[in-house]
């Protein structure tokens, strides 16, 4: 049986960095997200492009798109048959109503960019049944 050759120093220390593997990525912050708060109860149907049909996942209340998903863009929701909602964004430090109220069955797209906002932050409020 022959013995295990030993390798030269430079080679095993080579060896270990390498298997050291490069550090995490930082993750990126969002181009856009959409969050269900909690209080929804329910899951709602999104989609990452604007316009894009039919919805692609479902988010759970109290989920992002960008943390629960790993989307760097969300494109707008999709509203059940029988359920309606209230969408806002954020824009200079107070979150805005988009001023319509979704019903469903029924899409919405959201704002790809908000004036003054690295990301386009959007919230799904009183999401309901019976509207």
């Amino acid at each position: 049986m022959r013995s295990p050759r030993k390798l030269p120093a430079l080679a095993t220390a080579a060896i270990t960095v390498m298997s050291m593997g490069a550090p995490a990525a930082a993750q990126l912050e969002p181009i856009s997200y959409i969050y269900n708060k909690p209080g929804n109860q329910i899951g709602i149907g999104v989609y990452q492009n604007r316009g894009q049909r039919p919805w692609t996942d479902i988010l759970p209340a109290g989920g992002r798109t960008d943390s629960h998903l790993g989307w760097q863009k969300a494109g707008g929701f999709y509203i059940g048959p029988g359920y309606c909602a209230d969408p806002y964004y954020y824009s200079e430090g107070q979150w805005m109503p988009y001023g319509v109220t979704v019903r469903g069955p029924d899409y919405f797209d959201i704002y790809d960019f908000v004036g003054g906002e690295r990301t386009s932050r959007n919230e799904i409020r009183s999401l309901r049944r019976g509207c």
